[in-house]
């Protein structure tokens, strides 16, 4: 069970909350329904080979991106130095090279976080969307802009919490909905709902995109879509 207030969990026949204090009473567990459809419930199929190819064709393909832009850097550093005059050489070619060994180390740091990843479930609790001024200028007041700001609360099971905010990229906001159970599964930045029945489109487990829901395969990459 979890408390309400703190969102954090509490042991069954307890009064109180460990954590904040608060009153027992008022927490409720997360009660996942029971399939009644071939769109209802978790897919087993995010156990097939094709998940497992994506992920490591990923990593690979992120360290290969890494390793081109460090090769730029570290060539393009010492030519501009040479034209522009600002920069000596051999001191333009450490810059190069330190900047194209943060683009690999942010790259190997993102691949050791993906491992340590797990799968958990929770429930959507908060959506929230809304418009912010962006002033692209200190000086100049024409140059303010709007931009719409989409805000998706995940509470796990575990009792922590996810806040996930997309700027004006409304398409995953939207196929979400508040109540809704979700599955996170280890590596991928994708959240299965537990109930597809009344949707008409299905994200794709491993590149994100929309596909028809009676659809068995991303038109994307392939991969089977979990349903």
């Amino acid at each position: 069970m979890f408390c309400e207030k703190c969102g954090n969990a509490t042991e069954v026949g307890t009064n109180f909350c460990r954590t904040c204090g608060a009153p027992l009473s008022i927490a409720q567990p997360i009660i996942t329904p029971q399939p009644t459809s071939s769109l209802i419930g978790y897919s087993e199929k995010i156990n097939d080979s094709s998940f497992a190819s994506y992920k490591n064709k990923s990593k690979a393909w992120s360290l290969i991106f890494a390793i081109i832009l460090a090769v730029v850097a570290a060539i393009a550093f010492p030519i501009y130095g040479n034209i522009s005059g600002e920069v000596d050489f051999p001191k333009s070619l450490y810059y190069g090279l330190a900047i194209g060994g943060m683009f690999i180390l942010i790259a190997v740091v993102q691949t050791l976080k993906r491992g340590f990843d797990k799968t958990w479930d929770g429930v959507v609790t908060e959506k929230k969307a809304y418009k912010r001024r962006v002033n692209d200028s200190n000086d100049d007041s024409s140059m303010v802009r709007h931009e719409n700001v989409y805000v998706i609360k995940i509470k796990k099971s575990n009792g922590g919490s996810k806040k996930h905010k997309f700027v004006n990229l409304s398409g995953v906001y939207d196929y979400y909905n508040e109540g809704d159970h979700l599955r996170h599964h280890k590596g991928f930045q994708y959240y299965e709902k537990y109930d597809k029945s009344h949707d008409s489109v299905i994200m794709c487990a491993a590149c994100l995109t929309m596909n028809d829901i009676n659809t068995d395969h991303c038109s994307r990459c392939k991969c089977p879509l979990l349903k």
